[in-house]
């Protein structure tokens, strides 16, 4: 009972208080400092909630720039590649003119044809030209890069045919030493190029030029094949074996021309 009668004295005094507080101005100087405090926690916090949204947004922003901008740079990138083949295509295209034209003065009617497909396997040995039956090509006639002898048609369809370059083993040429003026044939042998049937020797020696000696029924005289690298000890009539390299990178080619008539 006590406890009760205290609880109601100290909400009297309590509410006496207030009341004698209220009348001087003092609670209402409380309950304003107490309002402005507390508004202005709220604008605190509305401020750095809205700065927190600037610079999410701000961010948001820079990585949709940053991905247009990536973007455009892969554009330029591919722009720029797709000019560096035109202008290396263009080029080709001008070196391709002048030999093919030096081989026009020496009155061979050629065909131009791009190399279309190689097969992985036999790189060096193989490949696939977009020139066939229709453009006069026919089987045995020879293909040539600038005045290089690279190959043999091997096999003709309407629209393309089947080279087998001077590496295959099945590819075999009439051929001169041009310095000495010795005859035989060159063929094949996968990463280089053999010449046999050497029954003279008039000073045969590394580094002479290896040229087309005409039996062929398509092939022209005086095209280059190679130079001598390498000379085997040599029997009784002949040299047993003499190594040539061709004088062009075979498997860097892109185009080539196929002579129809010399």
């Amino acid at each position: 009972m006590d406890k009760q009668r205290i609880k109601w004295r100290l909400a009297f005094l309590v509410l006496l208080l207030s009341i004698l507080l209220w009348e001087s101005g003092y609670l209402e100087i409380w309950a304003t400092n107490l309002q402005k405090a507390f508004s202005n926690i709220v604008d605190d916090i509305e401020n750095f909630l809205n700065e927190w949204k600037s610079l999410f947004t701000l961010t948001e922003n820079l990585q949709k720039e940053i991905e247009i901008l990536r973007n455009e740079n892969f554009e330029l990138y591919k722009e720029n590649l797709r000019l560096k083949i035109i202008l290396e295509n263009i080029r080709q295209k001008e070196e391709t003119a002048i030999w093919i034209k030096e081989l026009e003065e020496k009155n061979f009617s050629l065909v131009y044809a791009n190399i279309i497909g190689r097969d992985p396997v036999k790189w060096n040995l193989e490949f696939k030209i977009d020139k066939g039956e229709k453009d006069g090509i026919k089987k045995g006639m020879a293909v040539l890069y600038k005045d290089q002898i690279v190959g043999k048609i091997y096999k003709t369809g309407k629209n393309y045919s089947v080279v087998k370059t001077i590496y295959d083993p099945n590819t075999v040429i009439g051929v001169m030493i041009w310095e000495t003026k010795d005859h035989g044939i060159v063929k094949g042998a996968f990463d280089h190029i053999e010449m046999a049937y050497i029954f003279s020797d008039h000073g045969i020696k590394t580094n002479h030029s290896v040229i087309t000696s005409g039996i062929d029924e398509y092939i022209p005289f005086g095209l280059k094949v190679g130079y001598i690298s390498q000379l085997e000890e040599k029997n009784v009539l002949a040299f047993t074996r003499i190594k040539v390299y061709p004088q062009v990178d075979l498997s860097n080619m892109e185009e080539v021309a196929v002579c129809l008539k010399f």
